[in-house]
């Protein structure tokens, strides 16, 4: 995969995710419920944790 390539495959990444319709069906809204950089930290970690790559089984 070339430079141009990659750059291409990561903007189009970005622009599917970066998006706040898809933070409504994923576990990353859990952190985004709190305001203290403490509880995010610990949220997220948990919430990755406990759904390992499978985002319905949170939500």
């Amino acid at each position: 995969m070339t430079n141009t390539e990659l750059k291409e495959f990561l903007d189009s990444k970005v622009a599917q995710y970066n998006n706040p319709k898809f933070i409504e069906s994923d576990p990353i809204q859990i952190p985004h419920q709190f305001s203290l950089k403490e509880d995010i930290e610990i949220s997220g970690f948990l919430t990755a944790t406990i759904a390992w790559g499978n985002r319905k089984m949170i939500i």
